[in-house]
């Protein structure tokens, strides 16, 4: 049982370490990637956006990949050779000095990260017990962001497109952190439960492949519901959101900043307690609070947005918006990855966590192009419309889902 092998020490310390080291090194280079092949690579935007949706392409593709080879050779050491790829890419992007190396460093990057993170959520899965899971996910998720807001903030001190130089650095240091994360999980959990490959007996006629847990529907209708999350959420706060801002009078680059400011704090000061508060909730309720945190989220973007209305309450509006939106993220860290290792047989545990991670950039090919569309359309305020109404409706699927999932899955 993987409660006989899990511990809560050595290993998932580890494991919390590297991702907070990476953080870091990813807080310095996460805004710039299109500032970078443009203004220093020289790439035109055009094709910078091409280069960014073929690495997702191919992101995607070492991702069904990468769950194979975690049943078959270990999530440890998928994990251990994703880093390894992730820091190549970001070194060679950080030597880059034409465009077509560092369309291949981003390549390869987008790959290696690609079978990190999977492997990482099925560790957890062996290295805590089941009933503090939601815990040490919703932990993981606030250290990384206070990395990333360390990373960002040594970023806006440095890094200047007058200086080239100065990305070559931010690029160089993010590799140099990634590859120390890397030797922490060498040395922290090697030989620990989930670094090899386990022995199924009592399931070895039973077929591991991608087809067996697409038959698994209560999977598959959290996969819709997660998807559905990203679509209308995520993938509308990281790009979609400021070009709406900008569109409207109270907008400005300050008011971008200050807003994904408090996003951040939010989620660094909100997001053990807010674990701590719902821990007795289910967790199709939590995706259901977290969706319809997303919805007021919009809707104070839009109010933000309406004619007549001061400069100053539109700014504060538009910041309390995305803090609205870091709250729900708190809500879902401690679903997002733990629900799916509790519906996961250790036999496709791997595929299990890479369809669930497949669902972000799944959602980079539909969400942006959508809100392009609607935001280009004449009518930006459609694009509140419309991504308002796509929370409620995952609210309401996230409450259909609950109704098809076991106590097991739904309470740590």
């Amino acid at each position: 049982m993987i409660e006989r092998q899990a511990t809560e020490g050595r290993p998932f310390r580890a494991t919390l370490l590297g991702a907070f080291v990476t953080s870091v090194g990813l807080g310095l280079t996460l805004p710039f990637t299109f500032v970078y092949l443009n203004g220093v690579l020289g790439l035109p935007l055009p094709v910078a956006g091409f280069a960014v949706a073929a690495a997702a392409v191919l992101a995607l593709g070492a991702t069904a990949a990468g769950g194979v080879l975690a049943d078959r050779i270990g999530l440890g050491r998928v994990a251990v050779l994703g880093l390894v790829g992730q820091a190549a890419g970001t070194l060679v992007l950080a030597s880059a000095g034409e465009p077509v190396m560092g369309v291949t460093g981003l390549a390869v990057l987008s790959m290696g990260n690609s079978l990190v993170w999977p492997s990482l959520n099925g560790l957890v899965t062996y290295q805590v017990p089941s009933q503090r899971r939601s815990r040490a996910f919703a932990l993981r998720f606030g250290v990384m962001n206070a990395g990333l807001g360390i990373g960002s903030l040594i970023a806006a001190a440095t890094v200047s497109t007058s200086r080239p130089s100065s990305f070559h650095l931010v690029y160089a240091l993010d590799g140099a952190t990634t590859a120390v994360f890397a030797l922490i999980l060498l040395f922290g959990i090697r030989s620990t439960a989930g670094w090899a490959s386990h022995q199924h007996r009592a399931d070895a006629a039973v077929p591991t492949t991608y087809r067996s847990v697409l038959r698994d529907r209560s999977f598959v209708a959290y996969l819709a519901v997660l998807l559905a999350l990203a679509i209308f959420g995520s993938s509308q706060a990281e790009g979609p959101w400021a070009a709406f801002v900008a569109l409207i009078p109270g907008g400005s680059g300050q008011v971008i900043g200050l807003a994904f400011a408090a996003n951040t704090a939010a989620i660094i000061v909100l997001q053990l307690p807010m674990e701590r508060w719902t821990r007795r909730l289910r967790r199709s309720r939590l995706l259901v609070l977290c969706a319809l945190a997303g919805a007021v989220a919009w809707v104070l973007t839009g109010t933000a947005s309406l004619p007549g209305l001061p400069a100053a309450a539109s700014g504060t509006m538009l910041v309390l918006s995305l803090g609205v939106f870091g709250l729900g993220e708190t809500l879902l860290s401690p679903v997002i990855n733990a629900m799916p290792n509790a519906m996961a047989p250790d036999r496709l545990r791997g595929r299990y966590n890479a369809l669930n991670s497949a669902t972000y950039p799944v959602s980079k090919f539909i969400g942006p192009p959508l809100a392009g569309v609607l935001l280009g359309g004449g009518a930006p305020g459609l694009w509140v419309g419309v991504v308002t109404l796509g929370m409620l409706l995952t609210a309401g699927g996230a409450v259909l889902l609950g109704r098809q999932l076991t106590t097991a899955v739904e309470h740590p």
